[in-house]
């Protein structure tokens, strides 16, 4: 029973660092979340692990819920969903307090729109501008001639 209550407790209290993605044609939405536990407002207990996101982990007496680390995860979804732009990013702060000050949940919301690279594996110039249209090939430059 006593293991039980703080295996809990340790699930309620664990931080955590998440990205989202939602995919329509050659743009993605990411959304990044970051969460610690803190005692006082200031005494980090469990943050969310920004090495490893996604997966049940956490740092313990660490302050991980920064906007530097949501900008890290931010270059870790760019790398990974190959894309070439990154528009309209967006983060915010909540908060939320259990036993007025005693505990406190800082979240790091990170929010952007991707562009994603094209698949240029239809055929040779299905409604896309080469060469001749002055970009050189750029996919950037051809997603502005579109």
């Amino acid at each position: 029973m006593k293991s039980a209550l703080v295996a809990a407790l340790a699930a309620v209290l664990c931080g955590c660092a998440t990205v989202r993605y939602s995919d329509e044609g050659d743009m993605a939405m990411v959304d990044i979340v970051n969460t610690g536990w803190y005692l006082l407002n200031f005494i980090p207990i469990a943050s969310g692990d920004p090495d490893a996101p996604n997966e049940c982990s956490c740092r313990l007496f660490r302050q991980t819920t920064t906007l530097q680390n949501n900008i890290r995860l931010l270059d870790y979804a760019v790398t990974d969903r190959d894309a070439v732009d990154v528009q309209s990013v967006k983060s915010y702060w909540t908060d939320e307090s259990i036993l007025f000050i005693l505990l406190k949940r800082h979240t790091c919301h990170t929010s952007a729109r991707l562009v994603l690279a094209r698949d240029d594996s239809g055929p040779a110039g299905a409604g896309q501008p080469g060469p001749a249209a002055g970009n050189d090939g750029n996919p950037i430059c051809e997603s502005l001639n579109q």
